[in-house]
């Protein structure tokens, strides 16, 4: 999650042809304004797809029998995963 987190923050300003504002300008160098948009999109489909895929097993882990939840520590997982696999979606 955090390779999708570096990837987020540095290609989006590229693919939208966007610079960091502010003080964000200096922190990561985003990637050159040539990089063509196929790429970044692949990439962050793929890192979308992990994190869904990701949360499958803790959800898994964290639903007992009905519709309770046994495990919170495995459901807190379950939620980060799918939190950032909604934020790559969003990002497309």
């Amino acid at each position: 999650m955090a390779g999708g987190m570096i990837w987020m923050l540095t290609t989006k300003p590229a693919a939208t042809g966007r610079q960091p504002a502010g003080a964000a300008r200096g922190a990561m160098a985003s990637m050159s304004q040539a990089a063509t948009p196929a790429p970044v999109l692949a990439v962050s489909i793929l890192f979308a797809v992990s994190c869904a895929a990701a949360s499958m097993p803790w959800l898994a882990r964290a639903i007992g029998p009905g519709r309770r939840v046994t495990d919170p520590v495995s459901a807190s997982q379950a939620v980060m995963s799918a939190g950032m696999a909604a934020m790559l979606f969003a990002t497309l």
